[in-house]
């Protein structure tokens, strides 16, 4: 009996697992295996490659072929909506799509409706191309195109264009005009014309592809000797001249150190970029154009179309592009062309800056074709020599002396025994006990290093500080102003006291050393119109202080006979020849006249007074 109820009871628990296994099996099951479905359709609409095991019909719609203008963007699909039943056998869901074209602007976006159709125990999405986008008809995709805004340019204190969208040409050779071996002679010839390296050109040439237009430069349309240059080389087999309008400045090598050049994104600024340049884009390359390339450049924009099969494109959403601004420099440009102009005839490194005391701004920073492109203006790092002498006499009058103490100007003196000499040819009537006007207008070493006591290095460093020297410049591209040691011997000191041994400057700090003394208080120079707070010395030039060093200064040209600043009103002057190897020399100048401070340097000169003074002299008289 025991057995038998026992027989019963399973037979029983058996009966009723059964009966709950078959509810799942045709109640249950069915649903997940909609939701299933449902969830790897959406995900392989939004992926572009949907199995045809999941479409009702393979061939209605080809989703590679609609997704093939949009590139490698992909979108995000969710289910907004329950599967909801239409009529046995079809249900549907709101889908919701977005496109994100380009990260941080808005995403095209929009709902869609989708229909899955059962198939035995399995669904199938009977796609149609409304279902992937509103208005999408049958053999037609979509496409997404970007919208390039207009680059803003770099202009002068008076809104003249420095660099600014010009017409030009893109000169180069178009594989696709003439055979293999003849587009690499004409390579040859084109690089010769415009002396470039004609062996590089002619292999960049040879190792592009077939159909491959290689640029060579780009010219200016305006320009009589480009046009001539352009009807030339034309008459070369496989050389084209691409009309275009190119971001360019007033010329080839207008300050071209401070305002860089636009060309083609690097891989590097591309990867840096977290997406906001893309490869083929124009960027800004050193300079200016780089340094504000995301002023300049403005914001793209994009269009996303829908494209017939004859290749007629209807617009479905837009994101306008946004027109880059201008950057407003202090350059002047009829003062930096005449500094370009004087320079131009200079062999070594060299450089003129003009800047205006009155409130910093950079007027000028030419660098010579010696410089080779380098910023020597802004960056140069060279023992300023006697012209340093003015922060030097700025830390005497500060212990107490005046223009007319009494100095000490001996011939030569030695220090810890290293001997220094006044530069060679020094007036006999300007040695002894003489007032600290003579031993500056003259340049006299040994004065001021016989005077070193006078002045700790702290106090020398304090002094070139006031002067604005050693500030760090804020000019938005790279510049240094002047740097003095810290620390040293007994001998660096001697040797910083006429600035030689670690004490180095640019023509740029220069000219604020002397745009400090013209203006009465520091200056920090100036090159782009934005706000800053520029950051005080500790013991800032005060008026009493420059109204002493214009007393010194403006002696210097009239008591140390500085000729080629003759005839020039109220100027303020100070040579300097800085030793940098046996017999070799640095020649510098700082002149002020009027508002303005100017520094002219040349890296391999004589003397300050016979090869940078000129061409301050002939700066200033243009």
């Amino acid at each position: 009996m025991r057995r038998s109820v026992i027989v019963l009871v399973l037979a029983l628990v058996a009966g009723v697992a059964g009966l709950a296994g078959g509810v799942w099996w045709f109640s249950v099951r069915p649903a997940q295996l909609m939701q299933q479905a449902a969830d790897r359709i959406v995900a392989g609409l939004a992926s572009g490659e949907l199995a045809d095991a999941d479409v009702v019909d393979p061939a209605a719609v080809d989703l590679a072929a609609v997704y093939s203008g949009m590139g490698a963007l992909r979108p995000t699909v969710t289910r907004t909506t329950d599967l909801t039943p239409r009529e046995p056998g079809v249900v549907s869901t709101q889908l919701a799509w977005s496109w994100v074209i380009h990260e941080g602007k808005s995403a095209w976006e929009y709902t869609t409706e989708l229909e899955l159709v059962r198939d035995g125990e399995d669904w199938r999405a009977r796609l149609v191309p409304a279902a992937i986008a509103p208005d999408l008809a049958e053999g037609e995709s979509l496409r997404a195109s970007r919208l390039t805004p207009v680059r803003g340019s770099i202009v002068g204190q008076r809104g003249e264009a420095l660099a600014t969208n010009t017409p030009a040409w893109r000169l180069g050779i178009d594989k696709t005009l003439t055979d293999a071996a003849t587009a690499v002679d004409s390579a040859g010839k084109l690089a010769t014309e415009l002396g470039m390296d004609p062996a590089a050109f002619a292999d960049r040439v040879e190792r592009s592809g077939p159909r491959a237009f290689v640029e060579a430069r780009i010219l200016r349309r305006h320009v009589e000797a480009d046009q001539e240059l352009v009807a030339k080389a034309e008459r070369w087999i496989g050389v084209r001249a691409v009309p275009t309008t190119f971001p360019l400045g007033i010329s080839s090598s207008f300050a071209r150190p401070l305002l860089g050049v636009v060309g083609d994104a690097t891989a590097e600024q591309v990867e840096k970029s977290g997406g906001a340049i893309r490869a083929g884009d124009l960027v800004g390359r050193g300079g200016l154009q780089e340094a504000r390339n995301h002023v300049l450049a403005g914001t793209t924009g994009f269009v996303v179309s829908i494209v017939d099969a004859d290749g007629e494109a209807r617009e479905a959403f837009r994101v306008e592009a946004l027109d880059g601004a201008d950057v407003v420099t202090t350059i002047d440009v009829e003062l930096q062309m005449r500094a370009e102009r004087i320079l131009s005839g200079v062999g070594p490194a060299s450089a003129l800056v003009a800047v205006r005391p009155s409130d910093g701004a950079i007027l000028a920073a030419a660098s010579g074709p010696g410089s080779e492109g380098l910023s020597t203006a802004t960056l140069g790092q060279y023992a300023p020599g006697s012209t340093f002498k003015t922060a030097s006499s700025l830390a005497l009058l500060r212990e107490g002396l005046t223009p007319d103490s009494p100095v000490s100007c001996t011939d030569g003196t030695v220090v810890d025994g290293y001997r220094f000499d006044n530069w060679a040819g020094y007036p006999a009537s300007a040695l002894g006990e003489v007032p600290l006007h003579t031993a500056l207008a003259h340049s006299c070493n040994s004065a001021f290093i016989n005077a070193r006591d006078r002045v700790t290095q702290d106090e020398l460093i304090a002094a070139a500080g006031a002067l604005g020297l050693t500030a760090e410049p804020e000019l938005v591209v790279g510049a240094f102003l002047g740097s003095v040691p810290a620390e040293g011997t007994v001998v660096e000191h001697a040797a910083s006291m006429i600035g030689q041994g670690k004490v180095v400057a640019s023509p740029l700090g220069m000219a604020t050393v002397m745009a400090s003394v013209i203006a009465g208080h520091t200056v920090a120079p100036v090159l782009v119109d934005e706000p800053r707070e520029p950051t005080l010395p500790a013991a800032p030039l005060t008026e009493a202080e420059a109204a002493a060093l214009r007393s010194l200064l403006a002696n210097n040209a009239v008591e140390g006979g500085y000729g080629a600043l003759a005839g020039l009103d109220g100027v303020l002057a100070k040579t300097g020849t800085a030793t940098y190897a046996p017999e070799q020399y640095h020649a510098w100048v700082i002149v002020g006249h009027g508002d303005l401070a100017v520094a002219a340097f040349v890296a391999d000169g004589r003397y300050g007074g016979s090869d940078a003074a000129p061409l301050a002299a002939e700066f200033l008289r243009g």
